[in-house]
Order: C-alpha cells, then structure tokens, then sequence
C-alpha cells in the first residue's frame, strides 16, 4: 500500500508549482460538489416542507370547499331523481309564498329548486299546461312528495269564481274558532294536533315531521322553527302545548355515522365534519364539556344538541 502511494506522490512532486495548484484546486472542487450535492437535497427537502406547511391552511380550506361542492352535486342529484328525504329537503328547499304559474326562473332558484326541475315546469308551461290548483304541482314528476309537502302551504293560486250577476268575485271563506285542548306533542300525530290545536293539515304534519327530524322537542319555543309556524300562531296554541322530554330520541355520539347526523337540523355539514375529526383525533366523548373546548362549534349548537347527545363508550373499544 505505501508503494503504490509513494508511486501517486511522487509524480505530484514532479510537477511545477503551477501545475501541483490546479491539482489541488480540481480535488478542492470535486470534493465541494459531492458535499453540495448531499447537502442540497436535505435543505430542499426542509425548504419544501416548509413552504407546504405555510399553505397547508389553504389546501384544507380548498378541499373542504371541493367536498362540499362534492354534497351540493349529490344532493342536486338526490333532487333530480325524487330520492331525496325530509331531512334534507327541509335545509334544501326555502319556500316563500308564491304563484307557481310564469313563476320567474330566478324565483324557483331561490327556493332551492334545481335547473332541471326548473326546465321541467317550464316545459309544462310551454306546452300551455297552467297550475289551477295546488294539487297540480304535486303532479310534476320533478318535484318529489317531501318538496310538495314543504312548499304546499305557500303555494297562491287565485280562485276566481263568477256570481249570479256575472261579476268575478273571491270564494269567501269562514274562519271558525278552534277547541284548543291540551295535547303532549312529542307523542301526538298530526289528526290530533289539527284536532286539539287547531291547527292546518299541513301545519300539522310538518310539526311531525320536524319532530321526527330533531328526535323529539325538548323545549316549546322549538316548534317555531317549524316553516310557516309564526309568532300569532305559535302564542294561541303555547300554553296547550305539553312536552315529555322522556320521548325524546338521543343521539348516541360516539357511535354514530357522518350521514346519520348530517340529517340532524342543528348540525350543518362545517359542524359535522368538525365533530368527526376531533372525534377520529381523540377516540370517544365523554361529555358535552368536550364539545365546548372544540374550534369550529359555538356554544349556540352545543346549547341546541346538548339535551340529545346520548356519551355511550364507542363501540370501537368493545
């Protein structure tokens, strides 16, 4: 081994001073660039990380808003082809009261109807066909039975009829007074709040319906959020209104699917989604005071859902 060095060195020697320098300059290079290039992946790798940690705020706000673009499209579609449920329909579809006959198109968009149940209707109406009663509506196929059901008590349809004298006159209707009765709502079907409420036949299957929704009220002042339920209406039946909360249909929490409590009306897609991933993160809830310490849910909903959330040990851990 020392000969065969002996033989690189001595011709290193040999050489001028002028030569010997770019010997070692060239060595001095080739060792600096086997050094830069260990290096440099390692500090681009770092860099990089870096720069995706600073936007990673960004790529989660994009793909939160590519998933809810995601729902919107399989709720249209739920729409589209009448599969759509009551849960859903009812945070879809905001109704006003309106005329459907040469209804704006911009009017049936606002309620929350698609383009192509639009299209439809205003096919019907190109072909001459005119909505003369509610019932008419039901009638187009686009729009399915829950839709109909929502939007039914604010359908207008002016009805004329002519008198002996031959003038247009308006049907006059006779208001009677209803036999309020004291009735437990989280029990009663809609006959008996019609009956002991006074209430519309829509109105009273809607208060069902909301209830079947929510799981059962838990509070009076919840029945206003029921659509078309006002102020005047809701002060004449208040104080006939019982509620037994022991009816009420808890949530179990821990347990339960995204779908599932998606279709609970206190609880949006931005708070359902928030819920599930600190749930994931932190395995099971033990109790509401968990829920208060999570960004992205205000006190208001978990002051909402906190007399329905049933804490059963997830089922994972079994």
């Amino acid at each position: 081994m020392p000969n065969k060095l002996n033989n690189w060195i001595k011709p290193f020697f040999s050489l001028n001073k002028s030569e010997q320098r770019g010997i070692i300059v060239l060595i001095l290079v080739i060792i600096f660039i086997g050094i830069f290039n260990i290096i440099l992946p390692i500090i681009t790798k770092s860099k990089s990380q870096s720069n995706l940690n600073k936007y990673n705020p960004d790529i989660i706000s994009f793909l939160s808003g590519q998933k809810q673009i995601i729902d919107s499209l399989n709720i249209e579609s739920l729409q589209n082809s009448g599969d759509i449920d009551m849960a859903i329909a009812m945070q879809k579809i905001k109704p006003v009261t309106f005329n459907p006959n040469k209804l704006p198109v911009e009017a049936w968009k606002n309620m929350g109807f698609t383009d192509k149940q639009i299209r439809n209707i205003k096919n019907y109406e190109a072909k001459g066909g005119k909505f003369k009663r509610k019932e008419d509506l039901k009638k187009m196929y686009s729009i399915s039975d829950v839709e109909y059901e929502i939007i039914e008590p604010f359908i207008s349809i002016p009805s004329l009829y002519k008198s002996n004298t031959g003038r247009v006159t308006k049907k006059k209707t006779i208001n009677k007074k209803p036999n309020y009765q004291i009735v437990e709502v989280n029990s009663a079907n809609a006959d008996v709040l019609q009956t002991n409420l006074g209430l519309s036949q829509w109105l009273a299957k809607r208060i069902v319906s909301y209830k079947n929704v929510l799981g059962g009220y838990v509070s009076k002042t919840q029945i206003k959020e029921v659509y078309g339920l006002n102020d005047s209406i809701y002060n004449a039946i208040e104080k006939y209104i019982s509620l037994d909360t022991s009816l009420v249909k808890k949530i179990d929490i821990n347990n339960i699917e995204f779908k599932q409590l998606l279709k609970h009306p206190y609880f949006d897609y931005n708070t359902t989604k928030v819920f599930f991933n600190t749930r994931n993160k932190i395995g099971y809830f033990s109790s509401v005071n968990q829920l208060r310490l999570i960004d992205g849910i205000n006190d208001s909903t978990i002051n909402k859902v906190s007399n329905y959330l049933d804490f059963k040990p997830t089922n994972k851990l079994n």
